[in-house]
């Protein structure tokens, strides 16, 4: 048995395609949370928006670091001016 809290702490999206997985290998997947069953499309939603929220986290991860590698840049060089 694999026992989570909740079901995005084992994967954002496709937790079904998991659970049938373990199935094959007589593993069960209990959630905590007490999910609520919801239809096919509405799972495909819940997937998609948990697939832009994570490349969007990364997209923004990446431009917040690139920002903070010019800010040091700049530290820097007005260091060294002032030096």
């Amino acid at each position: 048995m694999v026992l989570v809290e909740f079901k995005d702490r084992l994967a954002r999206f496709g937790f079904g395609y998991i659970v049938e997985a373990f199935a094959t290998r007589s593993v069960r997947v209990e959630v905590l949370d007490g999910a609520v069953a919801v239809d096919a499309a509405q799972e495909l939603v819940a997937d998609m928006l948990a697939i832009v929220s994570c490349f969007g986290a990364r997209l923004y991860a990446s431009r917040s670091h690139q920002f903070r590698r010019k800010v040091k840049e700049a530290a820097k060089e007005a260091e060294g001016l002032a030096g």
